[in-house]
């Protein structure tokens, strides 16, 4: 009986065990519904300072590094918006691109996967 008690217990910490180090595997669809409705999930999936490429004054694409205290929150929902949007997978990125209605909006935000969760890595905007 107490082997069976020992044996049960072992088995029994080794599934508890794999099943916490069991990978995350976060869907983005529900990932992004949360980045852009919640301000403090959606600052707590970047890593700052955050370096991104926008047009300067003469139209060229140049760094820029964005603090925490100088982030504001990008939109990032489609719906009766001055552009179009659709999302591009590419292994454990995926590509958010934004094209105006002829209002010169260009935009591609670029979120990347680690350990399973996303995160958005950089945008670059081309606006003109």
């Amino acid at each position: 009986m107490k082997k069976i008690i020992v044996l049960f217990s072992v088995l029994l910490t080794n599934s508890i065990l794999f099943a916490q180090n069991k990978p995350v595997n976060e869907d983005f669809s529900l990932f992004l519904k949360k980045f852009t409705t919640d301000k403090n999930f959606h600052l707590s999936r970047i890593n700052f300072p955050l370096t991104v490429k926008m047009n300067n004054d003469d139209f060229e694409l140049v760094d820029y590094i964005i603090a925490k205290g100088d982030y504001k929150m990008i939109q990032l929902n489609d719906k009766g918006s001055q552009y179009q949007q659709k999302s591009i997978p590419k292994n454990s990125t995926i590509i958010i691109k934004q094209k105006g209605n002829d209002n010169g909006i260009f935009i591609e935000y670029v979120f990347e996967q680690k350990k399973g969760l996303w995160y958005l890595k950089t945008w670059i905007d081309a606006s003109t």
